[in-house]
Formats: C-alpha cells, structure tokens, sequence
C-alpha cells in the first residue's frame, strides 16, 4: 500500500515569530502585515524549509534563533516579486532602478555574473542587448537585432575578424603591421580600409624621414622630409 507524503502548513501571523524546531522537508510561513520594508514599499511573506541542520537562518547566513533540538534547523526565504523600487533576489543581486547589480557577499567573499557561452555559429539572441561569451573569439558579445556584434571593437589576428561592423578597427601585425578600420558607406560595399598612409613617398615609415631602433620602434623623425 502507497504512503501518500502530507504537507503539515505551520504559520504565523506575528511579526517575527519563527519557529524553533523543523523536521527536515517541513514547511512554516510568517505572513505578518509587519513584514514591510519601507524603503522598497513591499510586503513580505517568509518561508522556513527544515534542512536537517543544527542552524536557524536567513537566505543571506544570519543566525535568527538561537537553540533547538539539533537536525532540525531551518533556513528563511524571502517570498516576492522583485520590487520596482528595489529588491534583492538569493541575497547577492539586487534591481535598484531598473538596474542589476552584483554584490559581494562578505568581507572576503566575490562576486561574479554568469552569461551563456556558446561557438560564433550559436544561434540567434532573443532579445535585443543580450550578451554571451563567444569561446571561438573569446570575446564578449551583444545581439543587436541582426546578429551577435563583439563589444571590443579592437582585434589583433593576421587574418580579418568576422562578421565586423562599421567603426571596428584591427591590427594585422604581419607583413607591414598596418592597422585597418571597417568602413561600411552609405554606396557600395563594406571594406577594411587601412588607417595608415597608402603613398609610399609620404608614409610615415623608415627610410621616409623616420628612424627606427632595434626594437623597430620610431626613434628619430626628420620633419623636413615628409
């Protein structure tokens, strides 16, 4: 014969009221029209989960009851929508202003946002502004309604980067070392057009009025020769 699990609901409506003892997998609520924080204009409902500890806390490590039987602590959440005038949400990212932010959870601890990772043929973001990691580029990347665009806008490769957009710039550091800009005009096509000087009797090169050390670096410029 089945044994059908029941959900034994333990709630209060004083405000701080917690219990002290919860079997692990048990559930108790605090709905107290108290729970309100005034600086974020919400109410709050609290949720205690029974974990088998020996601890009584808050999602965020603070200790809220002290004793008890031991197995039969509990942790506290917080449960809501995140607030338009703020919130925080698994106690290390908060929406202030229509902004995320990050924060570091204790004096030592650290703080990071995760993003997808996926090849330069993943598929097509959903929405305008989403970021990824590109692990092909290893560059950062936002889908600007067309296609992924790399948010560092400056490559060094011997080969052109793809799939550029107007205003990129890249450095090819073999043969001549000549640093390109992405020129995408209003008639014609899109090209990478060199950003130093395409006449040789001009250019600022060795052997027109500049002189270069062993490092290949500029070390003297005649200005009466170019």
């Amino acid at each position: 014969m089945a044994t059908l699990a029941t959900l034994q609901q333990l709630r209060t409506f004083e405000f701080n009221n917690h219990p002290t003892d919860l079997e692990e997998g048990q559930l108790a609520f605090n709905m107290s029209v108290d729970n309100y924080t005034a600086t974020e204009s919400d109410y709050n409902i609290y949720m205690y989960v029974g974990n088998g500890s020996n601890i009584r806390i808050d999602d965020g490590g603070t200790v809220l009851v002290a004793g008890g039987t031991a197995g039969k602590g509990w942790i506290r959440f917080r449960l809501r929508n995140v607030g338009v005038q703020g919130d925080s949400v698994y106690g290390n990212l908060s929406v202030i202003n229509s902004n995320l932010r990050v924060f570091k959870q204790g004096a030592i601890g650290s703080a990071e946002l995760l993003i997808p990772t996926e090849l330069d043929t993943g598929v097509n973001g959903a929405l305008q502004g989403s970021l990824r990691w590109n692990t092909s580029s290893e560059a950062l990347q936002a889908w600007n309604g067309v296609k992924w665009d790399t948010t560092s806008k400056v490559s060094v490769s011997n080969i052109a980067p793809a799939n550029p957009s107007n205003g990129d710039v890249w450095f090819d550091p073999s043969g001549l070392a000549i640093l390109y800009v992405y020129v995408v005009p209003n008639v014609g096509p899109a090209v990478w057009v060199p950003a130093s000087s395409g006449a040789a009797a001009t250019a600022l090169q060795p052997g027109n009025g500049v002189t270069a050390n062993i490092n290949n670096e500029i070390d003297i410029i005649n200005h009466g020769t170019y």
